[in-house]
């Protein structure tokens, strides 16, 4: 059936008039009749009684009207949806972040911003690690991610736009009785011999491999006593003492009795957090969480 012509028929349905009509499309009398008669003939039934005066629906007319409401309205909300979704009004988006950047307050401010701005969307978060978001970036598991680049990354991070959204410092978490607490400021030199806290090494986590880059740059291995797979973790076991940690300037915010941070003197320790998503992608969301994540500060 002709979604056209049942629009005609609808109108003429309303108006029971055919000039009054013709008018409200834009169109002349000449088409609309036809328009009504090639209906009539695909339907097999009349749908109008028609004298020089008057215009009424026949019974098979008042069926069809019922009907082609329905679906001229169900038509408009498909148009609308579709608009939608182009629009990034309504779907869904898979955000990636890592558990440090989690803790920093750009990110809550992120998340809220978006929501509000784009209530029709279902947001899902996954805590994954930097590399673990390449991948699933890659996999198309993820639309958007939060990340930090490792000093190695995949061959498949080329097929991101990467954009950097902010840059922060690494400090030294350290127990308030180590020897390094009393100074302002430590260098990674100072750190030689030290025993370390880290993520895993297989985890996948930037933090890590930039961690091994940079005492290796000093020319030795950091040795690490003790994995974390959280930050919260990570601090916490600094506080027994076991050994430091390099972390991110918004790993402060998780305060632990006994556990002190010193800024780093050397000017290659910061870490820059990202936000990535694929090239050419056709999902409206993940450009518009991109672009207002720019913003966001």
């Amino acid at each position: 059936m002709n979604l056209r012509h049942l629009a005609y028929f609808a109108v003429v349905a309303e108006e029971l008039h055919f000039r009054r009509s013709a008018e409200r499309l834009g169109i002349t009398q000449a088409p609309l009749s036809l328009a009504i008669q090639a209906l009539e003939t695909e339907l097999g039934a009349r749908l109008f009684h028609r004298t020089r005066r008057t215009v009424a629906l026949t019974e098979a007319g008042h069926a069809l009207f019922d009907d082609a409401r329905g679906i001229l309205s169900r038509v408009e909300m498909a148009k609308e949806n579709v608009w939608q979704t182009v629009s990034g009004q309504v779907g869904r988006l898979r955000v990636g972040f890592t558990n440090s950047s989690s803790l920093s307050p750009f990110f809550p401010r992120l998340i809220h911003a978006y929501r509000t701005q784009r209530p029709g969307v279902q947001i899902t978060l996954r805590e994954l690690s930097s590399l673990q978001q390449i991948e699933s970036l890659d996999t198309r598991e993820l639309d958007v991610g939060l990340l930090r680049l490792p000093p190695e990354a995949p061959a498949s991070v080329h097929e991101l736009v990467l954009t950097p959204l902010f840059e922060e410092a690494l400090l030294l978490a350290v127990h308030a009785g180590h020897r390094l607490a009393k100074k302002r400021a430590v260098c990674i030199a100072d750190l030689r011999g030290e025993p370390f806290i880290a993520y895993p090494r297989q985890a996948g986590v930037a933090l890590f491999t930039q961690m091994l880059a940079l005492c290796e740059k000093r020319g030795f291995t950091p040795e690490v006593v003790q994995e974390a797979q959280q930050a919260s973790t990570l601090i916490g076991l600094t506080a027994t003492g076991l050994g430091v940690a390099l972390v991110p300037a918004s790993l402060r915010a998780i305060a632990v009795p006994g556990v002190v941070f010193r800024e780093l003197s050397d000017d290659d320790t910061t870490t820059t957090l990202y936000i990535a998503h694929r090239r050419g992608d056709a999902n409206s969301r993940a450009q518009q969480f991109a672009e207002l994540a720019a913003t966001v500060q």
